[in-house]
Parts: structure tokens; sequence; C-alpha cells
């Protein structure tokens, strides 16, 4: 009796699970959409740093010429900041400005003021790089994901770079203390060999980006942040 009873329930479970297959609606799960946040018409804002070894050349000079009586002078060197936009006029293609700016300055001392007894001054060097240029990047390859854009790029920006140098007195009159008057504006240039930005869905377009390449700018890497629109 017991496998009679087993045997119809198993057959009325097989009849239902049959009935429902074939009635069952069809779902089907459509592939994840992969974003190109990078796209045309896309404005991509960054800002980063990188490094220029000029400024450390430019501050062991000012110590060896004017600052020679104090042999313990320190010279501290501000990294490039870097800020600028790209419009993406093509896929492929953007065009945009980018600014910089880096500096390296002493530390402050104090130099008697021989020509008034009892006197001195204090005061610090100054040197300062600006630069400010059109960029044109081209996009040679994308990855792209459901959640993000990986976009590799290589690019080309030119424009105009200023150098300027000072003496800054904070204190007296500056008896005795060399000066230094230097403003040179001339052409500029920055070569990205290779850069990869990236910027999520998730956050909104907020993402990374890195730079290989050689200018006014930054000699070397220079990565930040970045957010397309």
């Amino acid at each position: 009796m017991n496998t009679k009873k087993y045997l119809i329930l198993s057959i009325i479970t097989f009849g239902f699970a049959t009935i429902y297959a074939q009635n069952a609606p069809n779902i089907q799960i459509a592939p994840l959409e992969k974003k190109d946040l990078f796209k045309k018409d896309a404005i991509t804002f960054y800002m980063g740093s990188g490094a220029m070894p000029i400024l450390d050349t430019l501050g062991d000079a000012v110590k060896k010429n004017l600052l020679s009586n104090f042999p313990e002078a320190k010279m501290n060197v501000s990294s490039p900041f870097i800020i600028g936009y790209q419009y993406h006029v093509r896929d492929k293609f953007s065009i945009g400005m980018v600014y910089c700016s880096s500096s390296v300055k002493s530390d402050e001392k104090i130099m008697p003021d021989f020509q008034n007894v009892g006197q001195s001054s204090e005061f610090f060097y100054n040197i300062a790089l600006t630069s400010l240029m059109t960029s044109v990047d081209v996009y040679w390859s994308k990855i792209k994901r459901p959640k993000s854009t990986f976009a590799f790029h290589s690019g080309l920006s030119l424009g105009l770079f200023n150098l300027t140098g000072s003496r800054q007195i904070t204190k007296g009159t500056g008896n005795g203390v060399e000066d230094l008057n230097l403003n040179v504006t001339s052409r500029a240039f920055q070569f990205t060999v290779v850069g990869v930005k990236h910027s999520m869905d998730a956050l909104k377009g907020f993402g990374w980006f890195a730079n290989l390449g050689v200018g006014f700018n930054s000699i070397g890497l220079t990565s930040g942040i970045n957010w397309t629109l």
C-alpha cells in the first residue's frame, strides 16, 4: 500500500512540474550595457601633481650663488600642481586647456645690516614656474565595462610658460642681501607619451588618471583625479 501511494504522489508531482514548465514565462536576462564615459561631447575635468627636476637645479643655483653665507640653507620645492579640462569632440579625440604651477623657495634667513649697527634683515628667495597651454589628446584604446571605462591616450600641449625669481624681504631694509630679479616668458610644451583615464559610473563619473610624459608641466609620471560629465 505504501508503495502504491508513493507512485501516485510521484506521478501527480511530475504532472504539475510538466504543466508549470510548459506555461512558465520565458525570462531572458539582458547583458549589462558597457559604459563609454569618454564618448563624444563628454567633458573631463582633472587635477593632479607631478615632478619637475629643474626646480631642484634652480634651487641649487640660488643656494650656491645667493646663499653661500648660509651653508645650512634649505630649498623647499612645491611639486607641480596641474589642473585642466578636456572636451571630447569625437569618441577618440579631445581638446582642452591645462594650467600648471610649481615653485622652489628658500627658508627664511637673517642678514645683519652693516650700514645700521644693531639692525638686521629677514628674507627668503622664491622661484615660480607657471604655464598655460592648449591640449590635444588622441584615445587609441578603451576598455568599456558595465560600471566604468578605462581610456588610453597620447597627447600634446602647446602654450606659454613664465619663470619668475624674486627676493622677498619680510623684515628690515634688505641692506646687504643679494637681489634676485628673474622674469622669463617663452613657448612651452608637454608631450604625453602614454596616459590612462578611469571614470566610474557609480561615482558619477569620478575616477583617476596617470600620464607618462615630458615637458614644462612635469617630467615622468603625473597622476591625480578626474571627473567626467
